[in-house]
């Protein structure tokens, strides 16, 4: 390469550096700017992440374009200490600077790879704050938070044609009785028992979860009436079971409501018919399955009821 046309080079290779490294500038600064900005919009669990995840996905990408520079300055310096060789001293300062600025881009990528490794044990520990925040402590069943946001996804999804579903509302019956009769530890087992059957016998279902104290939610394929059978039967293994804590056996029921969607145009309408459903199913005794058919609650299944 003639020495003129390898000056051209160099001094195009060194404003690209310099443009790189003011964008490496200019965009933590944007990114300072924009935190004092929105320092006090508090960021929801999932949306931090996405925003952590996409920081070291750029990490990634920045640090594998500073090991591709490199690899350009590597091989030009190869061709000017060719130039060099054939005794044309001019050239020394060149290489000069290139080393200069190959040692810059070999701490700026050991600080780039570091910022990759720090970042990656962020997104890990967030993705576990979340998973906690979205995971009740005792049952290890998804919690209320958990539960409201897929009836959120799953209503919005079926508003666009997506397929509909049924809300089944479980309410362990008279816990109170048995936390003021056995104890708290024991009444902790109870729901703890209940978890495991939920997780065991209600099949296919899109989640179980607890919704808070003593009730359960199920979210479930419709259609309703086959969905209300499912729990219906799914009441009758619970009335079999028995939770045996400190030699003490611990016998316990259930009452359920069942709804699905029915043009609504909000998901509260669909919760509320369920929770009317399981009223109903405790008003009339406890250890029933109603569900809601848009006008009123109906029984599916109670111990009188024949099989």
């Amino acid at each position: 390469m003639p020495l003129s046309q390898s000056i051209i080079f160099f001094t195009g290779v060194g404003v690209g550096a310099l443009l790189f490294a003011l964008g490496i500038w200019g965009g933590f600064g944007w990114g300072r700017r924009r935190g004092r900005r929105d320092a006090t919009a508090p960021l929801q669990g999932a949306e931090l992440l996405g925003i952590i995840e996409a920081l070291s996905q750029w990490t990634s990408e920045y640090s594998g374009n500073v090991t591709r520079y490199q690899d350009e300055l590597s091989s030009a310096a190869r061709v000017v200490q060719e130039t060099i060789e054939t005794g044309n001293p001019k050239t020394t300062p060149i290489v000069k600077v290139l080393d200069d600025i190959m040692t810059s881009n070999q701490s700026l990528k050991q600080r780039l790879d570091d910022a990759e490794r720090q970042l990656e044990k962020q997104t890990r520990s967030i993705e576990a704050y979340i998973s906690e925040a979205r995971t009740d402590a005792l049952t290890k069943l998804p919690n209320r938070r958990a539960a409201d946001q897929r009836l959120d996804e799953m209503f919005s999804a079926w508003q666009k044609g997506g397929p509909g579903f049924v809300v089944a509302m479980i309410d362990v019956d008279h816990f109170k009785q048995i936390n003021d009769r056995y104890g708290h530890p024991e009444g902790d087992a109870v729901l703890q028992h209940m978890a495991q059957l939920l997780t065991n016998h209600i099949e296919g279902a899109y989640m179980v979860a607890r919704f808070g104290g003593e009730e359960f939610v199920a979210l479930m394929p419709p259609p309703l009436r086959v969905a209300a059978d499912r729990i219906d039967r799914f009441r009758k293994i619970v009335a079999d079971q028995t939770v045996t804590v400190a030699d003490q056996e611990i016998e316990f029921t259930i009452s359920v409501g069942v709804a699905e969607c029915r043009n609504d145009l909000l998901i509260g309408p669909i919760v509320r018919r369920a929770d009317e459903a399981l009223y109903a199913a405790k008003g009339m005794g406890r250890n029933r399955v109603y569900f809601h058919d848009g006008k009123q609650p109906i029984l599916v299944g109670a111990p009188e009821v024949a099989v």
